[in-house]
Protein backbone atom coordinates (compact mmCIF):
# COMPACT_ATOMS: atom_id res chain seq x y z
CA UNK A 1 0.00 0.00 0.00
CA UNK A 2 1.17 3.42 -1.00
CA UNK A 3 1.72 5.58 1.78
CA UNK A 4 0.74 8.89 1.59
CA UNK A 5 1.94 12.52 3.01
CA UNK A 6 0.75 15.91 2.42
CA UNK A 7 2.58 19.12 2.83
CA UNK A 8 0.62 22.03 3.34
CA UNK A 9 2.05 25.57 2.07
CA UNK A 10 4.96 26.11 -0.91
CA UNK A 11 7.19 28.46 0.62
CA UNK A 12 10.57 27.70 1.28
CA UNK A 13 10.04 25.04 4.45
CA UNK A 14 7.05 23.56 2.77
CA UNK A 15 9.15 22.60 -0.47
CA UNK A 16 12.09 21.82 1.30
CA UNK A 17 10.20 19.52 3.87
CA UNK A 18 8.75 17.96 0.54
CA UNK A 19 12.09 17.42 -1.25
CA UNK A 20 13.43 16.10 2.36
CA UNK A 21 10.82 13.76 3.26
CA UNK A 22 10.77 12.01 -0.97
CA UNK A 23 14.96 11.54 -0.22
CA UNK A 24 14.00 10.31 3.42
CA UNK A 25 11.34 8.50 3.37
CA UNK A 26 11.11 5.45 0.87
CA UNK A 27 7.94 3.92 -0.81
CA UNK A 28 6.00 7.57 -0.12
CA UNK A 29 3.72 9.33 -2.35
CA UNK A 30 4.32 13.39 -1.72
CA UNK A 31 1.79 15.85 -2.40
CA UNK A 32 2.45 19.65 -1.69
CA UNK A 33 -0.71 21.37 -0.74
CA UNK A 34 -1.17 25.45 -1.17
CA UNK A 35 -3.14 28.34 -1.67
CA UNK A 36 -0.13 30.11 -3.35
CA UNK A 37 3.21 29.01 -4.53
CA UNK A 38 6.46 30.93 -6.29
CA UNK A 39 6.50 33.76 -7.07
CA UNK A 40 3.75 34.46 -4.51
CA UNK A 41 4.93 33.45 -1.28
CA UNK A 42 6.84 35.57 1.28
CA UNK A 43 9.89 33.21 0.74
CA UNK A 44 10.46 34.62 -3.08
CA UNK A 45 10.76 38.20 -1.54
CA UNK A 46 12.88 37.67 1.46
CA UNK A 47 16.73 38.61 0.29
CA UNK A 48 17.88 35.07 1.77
CA UNK A 49 20.63 36.36 3.49
CA UNK A 50 22.05 32.93 5.88
CA UNK A 51 22.04 34.52 9.24
CA UNK A 52 19.97 33.76 11.90
CA UNK A 53 17.51 36.37 12.57
CA UNK A 54 14.13 37.02 14.58
CA UNK A 55 14.40 33.76 16.31
CA UNK A 56 12.93 34.23 19.90
CA UNK A 57 13.20 31.78 22.20
CA UNK A 58 14.21 28.76 20.44
CA UNK A 59 17.23 27.16 21.77
CA UNK A 60 20.67 28.56 20.88
CA UNK A 61 21.77 24.61 20.12
CA UNK A 62 19.01 23.76 17.97
CA UNK A 63 19.28 27.36 15.77
CA UNK A 64 22.90 26.30 15.55
CA UNK A 65 22.06 22.61 14.53
CA UNK A 66 19.59 24.07 11.89
CA UNK A 67 21.62 26.98 10.39
CA UNK A 68 25.00 24.74 10.31
CA UNK A 69 22.77 22.06 8.20
CA UNK A 70 21.99 24.60 5.83
CA UNK A 71 24.77 26.16 5.90
CA UNK A 72 26.37 22.80 4.69
CA UNK A 73 23.36 22.17 2.25
CA UNK A 74 23.69 25.44 0.78
CA UNK A 75 27.36 25.34 0.47
CA UNK A 76 27.33 21.73 -1.77
CA UNK A 77 24.87 24.09 -3.99
CA UNK A 78 26.96 26.94 -4.31
CA UNK A 79 29.96 24.67 -5.39
CA UNK A 80 28.20 22.67 -7.86
CA UNK A 81 26.88 23.31 -11.39
CA UNK A 82 23.73 24.33 -10.01
CA UNK A 83 24.59 27.12 -8.28
CA UNK A 84 22.85 29.45 -10.96
CA UNK A 85 19.58 27.69 -11.13
CA UNK A 86 19.26 27.37 -7.42
CA UNK A 87 20.02 30.86 -6.62
CA UNK A 88 22.86 30.68 -4.46
CA UNK A 89 25.77 32.81 -4.20
CA UNK A 90 28.18 34.12 -1.98
CA UNK A 91 28.40 37.67 -0.60
CA UNK A 92 31.43 39.50 1.22
CA UNK A 93 30.25 42.67 3.25
CA UNK A 94 30.13 44.73 6.62
CA UNK A 95 28.29 44.70 9.83
CA UNK A 96 28.53 47.96 11.43
CA UNK A 97 28.10 49.21 14.94
CA UNK A 98 27.68 52.22 17.20
CA UNK A 99 29.03 50.07 20.43
CA UNK A 100 31.32 47.31 20.22
CA UNK A 101 29.22 43.98 20.06
CA UNK A 102 29.82 40.35 21.64
CA UNK A 103 30.90 37.92 18.75
CA UNK A 104 27.44 36.21 17.29
CA UNK A 105 27.29 32.31 17.66
CA UNK A 106 27.46 32.16 13.81
CA UNK A 107 30.79 33.62 13.86
CA UNK A 108 32.42 30.19 13.16
CA UNK A 109 30.31 29.17 10.34
CA UNK A 110 30.27 31.69 8.10
CA UNK A 111 33.73 32.34 5.78
CA UNK A 112 36.40 35.05 7.25
CA UNK A 113 34.85 36.47 9.95
CA UNK A 114 37.04 38.88 11.26
CA UNK A 115 36.65 42.48 13.56
CA UNK A 116 37.17 45.70 11.43
CA UNK A 117 40.35 47.58 11.74
CA UNK A 118 40.42 51.44 12.17
CA UNK A 119 41.61 51.26 8.65
CA UNK A 120 38.31 49.70 7.82
CA UNK A 121 36.33 51.91 9.87
CA UNK A 122 37.71 54.62 8.03
CA UNK A 123 34.97 54.04 5.47
CA UNK A 124 32.16 54.40 8.01
CA UNK A 125 32.27 57.61 10.08
CA UNK A 126 29.72 57.24 13.06
CA UNK A 127 30.56 54.02 13.48
CA UNK A 128 33.02 52.33 16.42
CA UNK A 129 33.36 48.52 15.51
CA UNK A 130 31.96 46.25 13.18
CA UNK A 131 32.70 42.55 11.51
CA UNK A 132 33.86 41.58 8.12
CA UNK A 133 32.33 38.26 7.01
CA UNK A 134 31.18 36.06 3.56
CA UNK A 135 27.83 34.61 4.11
CA UNK A 136 25.83 32.56 1.63
CA UNK A 137 22.75 34.40 0.02
CA UNK A 138 19.85 32.05 -1.68
CA UNK A 139 17.28 34.32 -3.88
CA UNK A 140 13.95 32.79 -2.81
CA UNK A 141 12.55 33.61 -6.42
CA UNK A 142 14.91 31.36 -7.81
CA UNK A 143 15.20 28.63 -4.97
CA UNK A 144 11.73 27.35 -5.05
CA UNK A 145 11.24 27.01 -8.26
CA UNK A 146 14.57 25.27 -8.58
CA UNK A 147 13.23 22.76 -5.56
CA UNK A 148 9.48 22.87 -7.35
CA UNK A 149 11.49 21.45 -10.38
CA UNK A 150 12.79 18.67 -8.35
CA UNK A 151 10.27 17.94 -6.34
CA UNK A 152 8.16 17.12 -9.32
CA UNK A 153 11.14 15.07 -11.30
CA UNK A 154 10.51 13.02 -8.16
CA UNK A 155 6.84 11.80 -8.66
CA UNK A 156 5.82 14.81 -6.33
CA UNK A 157 2.02 15.89 -7.03
CA UNK A 158 0.55 19.45 -6.48
CA UNK A 159 -2.48 20.82 -5.60
CA UNK A 160 -3.70 23.80 -5.08
CA UNK A 161 -6.45 25.06 -2.53
CA UNK A 162 -6.78 26.27 0.77
CA UNK A 163 -6.96 24.10 4.13
CA UNK A 164 -9.06 25.13 6.87
CA UNK A 165 -8.73 22.46 9.10
CA UNK A 166 -5.93 19.95 8.90
CA UNK A 167 -8.46 16.94 10.05
CA UNK A 168 -10.13 17.55 6.31
CA UNK A 169 -7.17 15.05 5.13
CA UNK A 170 -7.33 12.54 7.27
CA UNK A 171 -9.30 10.42 4.72
CA UNK A 172 -6.64 10.93 2.41
CA UNK A 173 -3.47 10.94 3.86
CA UNK A 174 -1.08 9.07 6.45
CA UNK A 175 0.74 12.38 7.73
CA UNK A 176 0.47 16.22 7.26
CA UNK A 177 3.00 18.16 7.33
CA UNK A 178 1.99 21.55 8.02
CA UNK A 179 4.23 24.60 6.94
CA UNK A 180 1.83 27.11 6.50
CA UNK A 181 4.47 30.28 7.98
CA UNK A 182 1.88 32.70 9.10
CA UNK A 183 -0.94 30.87 8.38
CA UNK A 184 -0.62 28.48 10.92
CA UNK A 185 -2.01 30.55 13.81
CA UNK A 186 -4.94 30.40 12.11
CA UNK A 187 -5.02 26.72 11.17
CA UNK A 188 -4.18 25.74 13.62
CA UNK A 189 -5.17 27.78 16.39
CA UNK A 190 -1.98 28.63 17.48
CA UNK A 191 -2.61 32.53 19.43
CA UNK A 192 1.55 32.68 19.25
CA UNK A 193 2.08 33.10 15.77
CA UNK A 194 2.57 36.73 15.11
CA UNK A 195 3.37 38.66 11.82
CA UNK A 196 6.46 40.87 12.06
CA UNK A 197 6.36 42.59 9.22
CA UNK A 198 9.22 43.32 6.80
CA UNK A 199 9.36 46.19 4.12
CA UNK A 200 12.18 46.44 1.18
CA UNK A 201 13.24 48.22 -1.89
CA UNK A 202 14.53 46.16 -4.58
CA UNK A 203 16.97 48.51 -6.45
CA UNK A 204 18.87 48.51 -9.69
CA UNK A 205 22.38 49.24 -8.37
CA UNK A 206 24.94 46.94 -10.29
CA UNK A 207 28.09 48.80 -8.44
CA UNK A 208 26.71 47.59 -5.02
CA UNK A 209 29.22 44.32 -4.70
CA UNK A 210 29.09 43.86 -1.15
CA UNK A 211 26.25 43.66 1.83
CA UNK A 212 25.88 46.16 4.52
CA UNK A 213 23.44 45.80 7.60
CA UNK A 214 24.25 48.34 9.95
CA UNK A 215 21.71 49.64 13.37
CA UNK A 216 21.26 53.44 14.40
CA UNK A 217 18.40 56.20 14.73
CA UNK A 218 16.48 52.57 16.14
CA UNK A 219 16.54 51.23 12.59
CA UNK A 220 18.36 48.28 11.52
CA UNK A 221 19.33 49.27 7.88
CA UNK A 222 20.81 46.63 5.27
CA UNK A 223 21.93 46.43 1.85
CA UNK A 224 21.82 42.79 -0.06
CA UNK A 225 23.14 42.78 -3.62
CA UNK A 226 21.57 39.60 -5.04
CA UNK A 227 22.03 38.81 -8.91
CA UNK A 228 19.91 40.91 -10.90
CA UNK A 229 19.50 43.60 -8.17
CA UNK A 230 19.98 45.02 -5.00
CA UNK A 231 17.80 44.75 -1.94
CA UNK A 232 17.54 47.76 0.65
CA UNK A 233 16.14 47.12 3.91
CA UNK A 234 14.11 47.18 6.54
CA UNK A 235 11.73 47.02 9.18
CA UNK A 236 10.56 44.36 11.65
CA UNK A 237 7.15 45.48 13.15
CA UNK A 238 5.64 43.22 15.43
CA UNK A 239 2.15 42.53 15.42
CA UNK A 240 1.79 44.28 11.85
CA UNK A 241 -0.15 42.94 9.19
CA UNK A 242 -0.44 45.90 6.47
CA UNK A 243 0.89 44.22 2.93
CA UNK A 244 1.35 47.46 1.23
CA UNK A 245 4.32 49.58 1.28
CA UNK A 246 4.00 52.58 3.91
CA UNK A 247 5.49 55.46 3.34
CA UNK A 248 7.06 56.61 6.33
CA UNK A 249 8.83 53.13 6.24
CA UNK A 250 9.32 54.01 2.62
CA UNK A 251 11.60 57.24 3.47
CA UNK A 252 13.02 55.70 6.72
CA UNK A 253 14.47 53.21 4.54
CA UNK A 254 15.73 55.03 1.66
CA UNK A 255 17.64 57.55 3.91
CA UNK A 256 18.84 54.98 5.91
CA UNK A 257 20.93 53.50 3.33
CA UNK A 258 21.60 56.08 1.15
CA UNK A 259 23.44 57.39 4.59
CA UNK A 260 24.56 54.37 4.98
CA UNK A 261 26.20 54.37 0.96
CA UNK A 262 25.53 57.55 -0.56
CA UNK A 263 25.90 56.23 -4.30
CA UNK A 264 22.57 54.85 -4.10
CA UNK A 265 21.13 58.03 -4.47
CA UNK A 266 21.65 57.45 -8.16
CA UNK A 267 20.05 54.08 -8.27
CA UNK A 268 17.00 53.16 -9.83
CA UNK A 269 13.66 51.97 -7.64
CA UNK A 270 12.56 48.72 -9.64
CA UNK A 271 9.89 47.87 -6.94
CA UNK A 272 8.97 48.31 -3.37
CA UNK A 273 7.47 44.49 -1.34
CA UNK A 274 6.41 43.78 2.20
CA UNK A 275 6.38 40.10 3.51
CA UNK A 276 4.87 38.80 6.80
CA UNK A 277 7.70 37.10 8.84
CA UNK A 278 6.05 34.14 10.59
CA UNK A 279 6.94 34.77 14.15
CA UNK A 280 6.49 32.53 17.58
CA UNK A 281 7.85 32.40 21.20
CA UNK A 282 10.30 29.23 19.67
CA UNK A 283 10.12 27.76 16.15
CA UNK A 284 7.59 24.95 16.27
CA UNK A 285 9.06 21.57 14.86
CA UNK A 286 6.91 18.70 16.74
CA UNK A 287 4.62 15.41 15.74
CA UNK A 288 1.40 15.74 17.03
CA UNK A 289 -1.78 13.40 16.73
CA UNK A 290 -5.15 15.57 15.89
CA UNK A 291 -8.91 14.45 15.69
CA UNK A 292 -10.55 11.41 17.07
CA UNK A 293 -11.79 8.13 15.10
CA UNK A 294 -11.70 8.52 11.10
CA UNK A 295 -10.65 11.95 11.42
CA UNK A 296 -7.41 11.22 13.46
CA UNK A 297 -4.39 12.29 11.48
CA UNK A 298 -1.12 12.55 12.24
CA UNK A 299 0.74 15.68 11.99
CA UNK A 300 4.36 17.47 11.69
CA UNK A 301 4.42 20.88 12.41
CA UNK A 302 7.14 22.89 11.02
CA UNK A 303 6.37 26.82 11.16
CA UNK A 304 7.34 29.65 13.18
CA UNK A 305 11.10 30.31 11.34
CA UNK A 306 10.04 33.94 12.42
CA UNK A 307 13.42 35.93 10.00
CA UNK A 308 15.15 32.88 9.35
CA UNK A 309 13.01 30.51 7.19
CA UNK A 310 16.17 29.85 4.56
CA UNK A 311 18.84 30.23 7.26
CA UNK A 312 17.37 27.42 8.96
CA UNK A 313 15.09 25.41 5.88
CA UNK A 314 17.27 22.67 4.90
CA UNK A 315 18.25 21.69 8.51
CA UNK A 316 14.38 21.80 9.80
CA UNK A 317 13.39 19.76 6.59
CA UNK A 318 15.67 17.14 7.34
CA UNK A 319 14.17 17.25 11.01
CA UNK A 320 10.64 17.09 9.56
CA UNK A 321 11.42 13.86 7.16
CA UNK A 322 12.72 11.82 10.44
CA UNK A 323 9.58 12.71 12.07
CA UNK A 324 7.38 12.33 9.12
CA UNK A 325 9.10 8.83 9.47
CA UNK A 326 8.80 8.10 12.71
CA UNK A 327 4.69 8.89 12.71
CA UNK A 328 4.67 6.50 9.71
CA UNK A 329 6.58 3.95 11.71
CA UNK A 330 4.71 3.95 14.72
CA UNK A 331 0.93 4.77 13.13
CA UNK A 332 -1.18 1.46 12.48
CA UNK A 333 -1.97 1.95 8.80
CA UNK A 334 -5.68 2.49 7.38
CA UNK A 335 -6.36 2.18 3.72
CA UNK A 336 -6.59 6.42 2.69
CA UNK A 337 -8.88 6.06 -0.52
Amino acid sequence: MVRRVCVVGAGVVGLSSAVCIQEKVPGVQVTVLSEKFSPHTTSDGAAGFWEPHILNDTPQELIRRWGDETWDHLKTLYLSPVACDAGVILLSGYHLHKQPQQDPDWASTVFGFRHLTKQDLQQFPGFSSGWFSTHLLCEGRKYLPWLMTKFKKAGGKVQQGKVTSLTELADRYNVVVNCCGIGAGELVGDSTVQPVRGQVYRVHAPWIKCFFDAEYDGHDFYIFPCSNNVVLGGTAQKGNWNLSPHPTDSKAIWEGCCQLVPSLRKCKVDHEWVGLRPSRPKVRLERESVGKGSSSLEVVHNYGHGGAGITLHWGCAQQAARLVQEALSLQQLKPKL
